[in-house]
Order: structure tokens, then C-alpha cells, then sequence
């Protein structure tokens, strides 16, 4: 089996720093941008207006401006493991939406699918405006794009050659999952939900495959409970707090959970809750015993049972000399 990856970029959204060489040199911004994830549902022949903000929270080079550049990007799973999100400059199977989608901010709207250029002074927020005409012909199922900004050189400095300098360029994407009405298929599994049996050291980590062959996005939902060896009583749960992430049509996705505050030495049974789209649906559960014992633990434990062993072979051979020699005065 392939040495699975951690997911990179979460369902919920994603913040990609990106360190690069430029002919300008000094800059350093940071941006938020709000919200992180939209999900909407839109009929063919729909048109669709959201918004997104972006703030401009610091910066380190004295007051000026951020130059950005803000597109409609498609958002794909690019991955042999179908692990991860991310926002590429290619075009997927569900990514349609891309070129029915235009965006604007105060002084310019793109053509379909383009990017728009401009300014932000620190402490400034500016909102970008996408609108989202879809087709009277479109397939129903999953669509999905991500508003897509990044800061970039100043368009009016001058360039000097052999000045090259680490520029800090920033990225930071809201994702947007959309649903066409239409003939709207759900289905799905989950496979390889797994709790590990011994632990050399913190913290338990949990983890699980979720799969969708279905045509749209489903949302997976878990939680897991940690409870004494002999007692009901939980002793951590994220029942009343689940995770949850979405799963695109067409891949897997692997989703790992953990307990930071696993103690270092520890007997507990450990049991993974996941549902499938709806908590309506029959969960997936996994329980097991666990138990958690760091290596210095074990060379004791090792070294008590050999000095036990060694003790009583001593002693059992201390007994039989001393019955021969007993035997032999007699």
C-alpha cells in the first residue's frame, strides 16, 4: 500500500503561502479573505451573485500598497491518492462552472473565467463580486471553483537586472461548491476505518478512506470516543464537536483525526464514529483496544521479565544443589 500523504488543502478552505524570486524585494503582506467556503444550489438557467472580502491585515513595507491579481480558478483533486485540494490552471471534470463565471472588483469585471488586477492600501477591505450565469443546459451534479487571490509586483516599479531579492508573494482562495439541479446521484463508501492497536508514543491518531461515487459533493462527518479500559465514563470525545469535510464526486479522500492530549503511557478502548452524507444513514464504527507504551517503558518491562526469569532459574538451581548436597550427606 502507498505511504499515504496528509492532506494538504482542507475542504473548508485553504491558505497557500507561496516564496518565490521577484525584481522587487522587501515586500511582505498578509491578507484575509471571508468567508473561507460557500456552498450553493442553482438551477440551468440560473444567474448567481456572491461575494467575497478580502482585508488587507499587515504589512512590512512602510504603507504601501498591495498589487493583486483575483481570478475564478478551477478547484481539483490532483493527486494519485485523490488526497488534497487545490486551486490549478486546468480544467477538470466538474469545473464547467469556471467558464460560466466571471468576477469584479471595484473598477473591473473579468470575461469568463479571466482575473482582474488592482490595489489595496493596508487596513483596507475590498470586495469581489462573482456572478455565476449557468446554462439552460447544464448537467445536474457538482460544480466548483475557487475565488482565487494573490498578491503581486508593483506593475509600475522599475526593474533593475541582478536585483533579485526574496519577495513574500501571498495566496489565499474561498471555495465555492456548487450544486446544478438535475438528476442528482448520492453515493458512497467508507473503507479503512482505522484505530491502531499500540502506540510507542502520542498522540492517537485515527483515520479513515472516504469515497465518492457518486456526482456530486457529500459531506463526511466523525467523531471519536476515548473511554478507560473498564468504564463507560469518556475520558476525551469530539461527539458533542464532530469534523466534517466535503468529498468531491469521483474521488477518495483520507481524513485523519487525533486526541493531542493522549497521555504517554495509557490502556484505553478507542472507538471511531463516521457517517456518510447524513447522519441518517448507518455509520461506520470501529472499537479496539489501545495501548500506549513508550520504548523506555518496554526495555523495563523486558528487563523485569528477564530478571524474573533469571531470578528463578537461579533460585530453582540453588534448590537442586542444595537437595544434592543433601543427598549426598545422607
Amino acid at each position: 500500500m502507498k505511504k499515504y500523504k496528509k492532506m494538504v488543502f482542507g475542504l473548508v478552505g485553504f491558505t497557500m503561502m507561496v516564496v518565490g524570486l521577484g525584481g522587487v524585494s522587501g515586500e511582505a503582506f498578509a491578507f484575509s479573505v471571508t468567508p473561507m467556503k460557500q456552498t450553493i444550489t442553482l438551477q440551468p438557467g440560473d444567474t448567481y451573485s456572491g461575494r467575497v472580502s478580502s482585508f488587507v491585515m499587515s504589512e512590512s513595507n512602510g504603507g504601501e500598497k498591495m498589487y493583486y491579481e483575483a481570478s475564478i480558478a478551477p478547484l481539483v483533486v490532483k493527486d494519485d491518492d485523490n488526497q488534497y485540494f487545490g486551486v490549478f490552471d486546468e480544467i477538470g471534470d466538474r469545473n464547467d462552472i469556471v467558464n460560466w463565471t466571471t468576477i469584479s472588483d471595484n473598477d473591473e469585471t473579468s470575461e469568463p473565467g479571466g482575473k482582474v488586477f488592482g490595489s489595496i492600501d493596508p487596513g483596507e477591505k475590498i470586495d469581489f463580486e462573482y456572478r455565476v450565469t449557468v446554462p439552460k443546459d447544464a448537467r445536474g451534479g457538482g460544480q466548483y471553483f475557487a475565488v482565487y487571490i494573490k498578491s503581486v509586483p508593483n506593475p509600475n516599479a522599475e526593474k533593475s537586472e541582478g536585483n533579485l531579492g526574496i519577495v513574500d508573494y501571498t495566496s489565499i482562495a474561498s471555495v465555492v461548491y456548487a450544486e446544478i439541479a438535475g438528476d442528482i446521484k448520492i453515493s458512497g463508501s467508507i473503507t479503512d476505518n482505522n484505530v491502531p492497536g499500540f502506540l510507542l508514543s502520542p498522540p492517537l491518531t485515527t483515520s479513515f478512506f472516504a469515497k465518492n461515487d457518486g456526482n456530486t459533493h457529500s459531506e463526511v462527518t466523525y467523531y471519536m470516543q476515548v473511554f478507560p479500559l473498564f468504564s463507560n465514563e469518556e475520558v476525551y470525545t469530539t461527539e458533542d464537536n464532530p469534523g466534517s469535510n466535503y468529498v468531491l464526486p469521483g474521488t477518495s479522500r483520507y481524513i485523519e483525526q487525533s486526541w493531542e492530549n493522549t497521555p504517554a503511557v495509557g490502556i484505553f478502548r478507542v472507538r471511531q464514529t463516521v457517517y456518510y452524507d447524513s447522519t441518517d444513514n448507518e455509520p461506520s464504527i470501529t472499537e479496539k483496544i489501545v495501548i500506549i507504551c513508550p520504548i523506555w517503558l518496554i526495555f523495563i518491562i523486558v528487563f523485569i521479565i528477564f530478571a524474573l526469569i533469571f531470578y528463578f532459574v537461579a533460585r530453582a538451581k540453588a534448590r537442586k544443589k542444595a537437595a544434592k548436597s543433601k543427598s549426598n550427606q545422607n
